[in-house]
C-alpha cells in the first residue's frame, strides 16, 4: 500500500522538475544532441575578487582558487559542430549566438558570441578560447560568462609551476544596437 502513495508523489516531483528545466540543444560534429541547461559561461568570472584570488593562490593545487570551476569548458566545446547556437533572447530584437570556428589545430578552439539585432548580425567577439602547444609546457585559456546585457571574459594561464590570470574585460551590450562595448578592463593584456 505504500508503494501506491510514493508513486504518484514521485509523478508530481517529476513533472514539477521538468517543466522547470531549461534546455538547449546542440549538437556535436557527429551529429550527436548535446543537452546541457547553460551555455552563459562561468559565473565566478564575473568578480575581480574572484580573479584576484587566482593570481594570488594558485602556486600551489591544494589550495587554488581556480577548484571553484567545476564545469570543463574544453570539454564542452570540443566536440561542438560549427552550426550557431541561440543562448540568449534579450529586449529590443537582440539575440546572441555562439558559434565554434572552424580549424584544422586540434590544439586550439575558438568559439564566438555573434550579436544579432532584427536577425541582422551587427556584432561578435570571441568569447572562448583554448590555445595548447604540445611543444610549450603552457595552455592559454580565456572563459566567459553572460548576464542579461553584461558580457565578462577572462584568460588564464597555465604552466607546469601555477596558474595566473590575464586581463579580465567587461563589456555591456548596448540595447539599441546589440554591439559589444567596453565597459571595464582590469589585468595585463594576452
Amino acid at each position: 500500500m505504500k508503494n501506491f502513495i510514493y508513486i504518484p508523489i514521485l509523478l508530481l516531483i517529476t513533472v514539477f522538475t521538468e517543466s522547470n528545466i531549461k534546455i538547449v540543444e546542440a549538437k556535436t560534429k557527429n551529429n550527436e544532441i548535446l543537452i546541457t541547461s547553460s551555455f552563459t559561461g562561468e559565473k565566478l568570472i564575473s568578480s575581480k575578487e574572484f580573479v584576484r584570488s587566482v593570481n594570488r593562490t594558485c602556486e600551489d593545487d591544494d589550495t587554488c582558487t581556480l577548484s571553484k570551476i567545476k564545469k570543463s569548458y574544453y570539454q564542452q566545446f570540443r566536440d561542438l559542430n560549427n552550426d550557431e547556437i541561440t543562448i540568449s533572447k534579450l529586449k529590443n530584437n537582440i539575440e546572441l549566438k555562439l558559434k565554434k570556428e572552424e580549424t584544422q589545430n586540434e590544439f586550439l578552439i575558438t568559439i564566438e558570441l555573434i550579436s544579432y539585432k532584427n536577425n541582422k548580425k551587427v556584432d561578435s567577439i570571441i568569447c572562448y578560447e583554448y590555445k595548447n602547444d604540445p611543444n610549450d609546457s603552457l595552455a592559454v585559456e580565456k572563459l566567459y560568462y553572460i548576464e542579461d546585457y553584461n558580457l565578462w571574459t577572462l584568460y588564464f594561464i597555465y604552466d607546469l609551476e601555477s596558474t595566473t590570470t590575464g586581463s579580465w574585460i567587461k563589456y555591456k551590450i548596448n540595447p539599441e544596437t546589440g554591439k559589444f562595448e567596453l565597459a571595464n578592463r582590469y589585468g595585463s593584456t594576452i
